[in-house]
């Protein structure tokens, strides 16, 4: 079950026992019958904010370490309307075989330069007729410790002109999360026995 499903079911189920609590017991005294009215409105809110998850927008969540990316969305910076932008990935989780399972799922990750064109040399790959597969890895800054000094694997790499990340298309560095996109290995699949 997602976070949003418990969440909703949670709430509803709250706003059931409240309710019928309440028409049971109706000589409560007023701030009984007040606080029960905040927490149901609260409980309101947290349905909306909930819901979200599994109405199919996009999720800020971790992205599968192994994926095939079918498709995404590049939405730029708009300085006039003040807007940061975002890339919206729609990936599918694969196993180990590069056979996809589950479902597919909306990401939506920070804009970056070197992220924008890197998705955008993956495009021209699905355009191509090629299917795209990639990686993520959490990237955490403390364990790349060697000898007490701090290793950056991204430190022969260029950082970009507006300094918003790492240049290299196949090896991109969002927020804590390491992403990497190539070709998709063809999927190896058993010989089928003979009939009998």
């Amino acid at each position: 079950m997602t976070l949003g499903f418990i969440g909703t079911l949670s709430a509803y189920i709250i706003v059931a026992v409240l309710l019928l609590s309440l028409n049971v017991a109706p000589r409560w005294s007023w701030w009984v019958k007040a606080t029960s009215i905040v927490v149901t409105s609260a409980f309101f809110i947290v349905t909306y904010y909930s819901i979200i998850d599994i109405m199919g927008w996009p999720v800020k969540d971790d992205m599968p370490e192994r994926f095939q990316l079918h498709w995404a969305r590049i939405i730029e910076p708009d300085k006039l309307l003040n807007t940061p932008g975002a890339i919206f990935l729609w990936v599918e989780e694969l196993d180990d075989q590069n056979i996809p399972y589950g479902i597919p799922r909306a990401f939506r990750l920070p804009y970056t330069v070197p992220l924008d064109n890197g998705v955008n040399d993956a495009l021209d790959m699905i355009s191509n007729g090629q299917d795209v597969g990639g990686t993520a890895q959490d990237y955490d800054e403390e364990e790349q410790l060697e000898d007490g000094e701090e290793v950056d694997p991204f430190a022969e790499l260029p950082e970009d002109v507006e300094g918003q990340g790492y240049a290299d298309a196949d090896e991109l560095k969002i927020e804590d999360m390491v992403l990497q996109f190539q070709e998709l290995e063809l999927v190896v699949l058993p010989v089928k026995g003979a009939g009998g």
